[in-house]
């Protein structure tokens, strides 16, 4: 069967460009980049003892169309899991941060869960 993950984003992780003020202070709208599309890698037989309970930390820079760079920050103990893993978070898709009503780029850090069952 196929892996099942949850995909979490830690407490705090927009960033903002360098020089970026506080949008409360200055009274202009945020908004965080969200993922409107998280597909995860199958996990061939070989790799399954591995991938069990495996966590590994993405941090993704989102771009304004929604498109993604992405790089495992803590990878898992498994060089060959981590290119699966990476190869299926380039396909992941954002809804971008919007600053002043305007798409921005963010940066996003997201911890997965592999579970293989």
């Amino acid at each position: 069967s196929a892996p099942l993950a949850s995909a979490t984003p830690p407490a705090s992780t927009a960033n903002h460009s360098p020089g970026a003020t506080d949008p409360a202070a200055n009274g202009s709208a945020h908004t965080a980049a969200r993922a409107i599309a998280q597909p995860l890698p199958e996990i061939p037989d070989d790799l399954r003892e591995a991938a069990y309970h495996a966590i590994a930390l993405a941090r993704f820079t989102i771009h304004p169309n929604g498109s993604v760079d992405v790089e495992l920050v803590q990878p898992t103990q498994q060089p060959r899991l981590n290119q699966l893993l990476l190869a299926s978070l380039h396909n992941w898709r954002f809804f971008p941060a919007i600053e002043n009503g305007k798409p921005v780029e963010s940066h996003q850090d997201v911890r997965v869960h592999l579970v293989v069952q």
